[in-house]
């Protein structure tokens, strides 16, 4: 009898292990929130992308509602989202993290594109990403006034998500 549970307790685990891959394959990532959720930016000190003698940190942040938004020159959906991310940037401040980039190719991108950003932190080594726990890029951060992440949208940045989840969440914090 002790044999057969010896047998079988293998093929249990294994079962039990597939049945939660399983259940992770059906969550969609752009709606798992982060840790930070109300709480602060983690604090860095990194080099600005077009002035890298500067150092930023959170000191040089907006003190109103801003976006964070990370992104990199070999990213196709950050690409796709730089349009709207221009029209979002004359309306509310955006902070970039030039995420695990090439400096030079992603000041390239910014020339070319056109530059929507306030500030951009040079993140070539994926420091402050991190601490962020970014999953990947694009990924867009609303922080209120008091440098607090207010919301978490992981993945391309379309219209409809900015008027959908985006704006009602700003209206909200220009009444605090």
């Amino acid at each position: 009898m002790k044999k057969k549970w010896l047998f079988f307790t293998p093929l249990l685990m294994l079962l039990g292990v597939c049945i939660l891959l399983i259940a992770g394959l059906n969550q969609d990532p752009r709606k798992i929130a982060s840790a930070l959720i109300d709480k602060p930016i983690p604090e860095f000190y990194q080099a600005n992308l077009f002035e890298p003698t500067q150092t930023l940190s959170l000191k040089d942040f907006p003190k109103t509602p801003f976006l964070l938004n990370v992104w990199g020159s070999w990213c196709g959906y950050c690409k796709e989202e730089h349009p709207l991310l221009m029209d979002i940037a004359k309306t509310i401040p955006i902070i970039g993290i030039d995420y695990r980039d090439n400096p030079q190719n992603g000041r390239e991108m910014l020339k070319r594109m056109g530059n929507p950003f306030l500030l951009t932190i040079d993140d070539s080594q994926g420091e402050l990403a991190m601490k962020l726990g970014v999953d990947g890029a694009p990924e867009t951060y609303l922080v209120d006034a008091h440098g607090i992440i207010r919301y978490r949208h992981s993945g391309l940045l379309d219209r409809e998500t900015w008027k959908n989840a985006f704006i009602p969440q700003i209206q909200q914090l220009m009444k605090k």
